[in-house]
């Protein structure tokens, strides 16, 4: 990956695996999915994460994701996206 889109995807995944407390995470999160989909759509090999985050980023604009279970989803996207970089 290059260097600049390591820096973004670092910051959302810092934010996907520390989300702040608030009401608005669906106005929120699923704009941070959205650029995660847009850095790693030239870099083949994340097919599967892009798979996850776009059907992810679905669940949010048809509020498919209950309130109370939004931190840990956000959380486990995080973790997906750290794994998939750690590799």
């Amino acid at each position: 990956m290059r260097n600049d889109d390591i820096k973004k995807i670092t910051v959302i995944k810092q934010y996907l695996l520390d989300p702040p407390a608030s009401f608005k995470l669906y106005d929120y999160a699923p704009a941070y999915l959205r650029n995660a989909i847009n850095i790693l759509n030239n870099y083949p090999e994340s097919k599967e994460l892009i798979d996850y985050l776009q059907n992810l980023a679905v669940q949010f604009d048809n509020k498919q994701i209950a309130q109370a279970a939004l931190n840990k989803t956000l959380k486990e996207a995080g973790v997906a996206i750290s794994k998939f970089m750690s590799r």
